[in-house]
């Protein structure tokens, strides 16, 4: 989970580097690297929230743990600003 979770962060902080440096020198940004990044991201925090609700077990989907909100949030992640499949086909002809 933990390796995991930090593959994602560097892989959104290594596009955010590389679309700054695109602006920097007056390129536009690469959308299908952020699309990537978004899609890596809410499915890996949706797959690490869901292996902590197997940690949890019953006690897991109660309210009175922070990961039932953490788990609801990763699920929300992955269709906010577009459904990860939608996004991933669009970028997908980018390329």
């Amino acid at each position: 989970m933990f390796a995991g979770v930090e593959a994602a962060r560097a892989f959104s902080r290594q596009v955010m580097v590389y679309n700054f440096q695109q602006i920097v020198e007056a390129k536009p940004p690469a959308l299908e690297y952020s699309v990537a990044s978004k899609v890596f991201c809410t499915e890996t925090a949706f797959r690490v929230a869901s292996q902590a609700i197997q940690i949890f077990g019953g006690n897991g989907l109660s309210r009175e743990y922070a990961i039932e909100k953490i788990f609801r949030d990763a699920r929300a992640s992955m269709i906010q600003d577009g459904i990860n499949e939608t996004l991933a086909i669009g970028a997908a002809s980018r390329l």
